[in-house]
């Protein structure tokens, strides 16, 4: 009897690949770029959370909670040398800033977080009540304790927020005095005969 030949296998139908199809590797899943940054980067601190609602909060000036980004005794420096201690008296002094302002369009144009400290580098557009219309540019600096405003300076020319200085009334004219008339002397008439001689006395 002969040889009997070898039965080769056959794959069920489902996983024969078409004649003359290429083999197609497989890669590995990969996740989202935007999911692996997130993964990697680092999760914000108090500061740098508190500086992007310190921006977003100047939308509305008009509206701010102080509560929301100040302790209760947070100090408070304005270039001229005010300075305001306590939650309390830094919403007075809010209040005395909106009583003068009837407009205002704040522009973060640079925030810089570093540890516990925040700066922001504003840009303003302003008008106030009394007509002024007028560009502020304004460095604050804020010293954060937790996630509130513990202290903060702010660096400006107060100068520019005065109102115009009022030119001074002129003085009503008064007339000059009138030089007094002159007198002059009627000459009187000389007669050779007439001189008295001191002697003759």
């Amino acid at each position: 009897m002969g040889a009997r030949k070898k039965s080769t296998s056959r794959k069920p139908v489902a996983k024969q690949r078409a004649a003359g199809s290429k083999p197609v590797a497989r890669k590995p899943g990969k996740k989202p770029l935007a999911r692996a940054r997130a993964a990697r980067a680092p999760r914000p601190s108090p500061a740098e959370e508190l500086a992007k609602r310190i921006v977003a909060g100047m939308d509305d000036e008009f509206n701010l909670d102080l509560g929301k980004f100040y302790t209760e005794d947070a100090v408070s420096e304005e270039p001229a040398g005010g300075t305001v201690t306590g939650l309390q008296s830094l919403r007075s002094k809010l209040a005395g800033w909106l009583a003068g302002l009837r407009a205002a369009t704040w522009k973060a144009r640079h925030v810089f977080v570093s540890g516990r400290t925040i700066c922001i580098e504003w840009e303003a557009d302003l008008t106030f009540k009394d007509g002024r219309q007028m560009n502020l540019r304004e460095i604050a600096v804020h010293e954060v304790r937790g996630d509130k405003i513990c202290a903060e300076r702010f660096y400006y020319d107060p100068r520019a927020l005065m109102p115009p200085a009022q030119a001074p009334r002129p003085e009503p004219k008064r007339a000059a005095p009138r030089p007094p008339p002159r007198v002059q002397a009627e000459p009187e008439d000389e007669d050779e005969g007439s001189s008295v001689d001191p002697m003759d006395l």
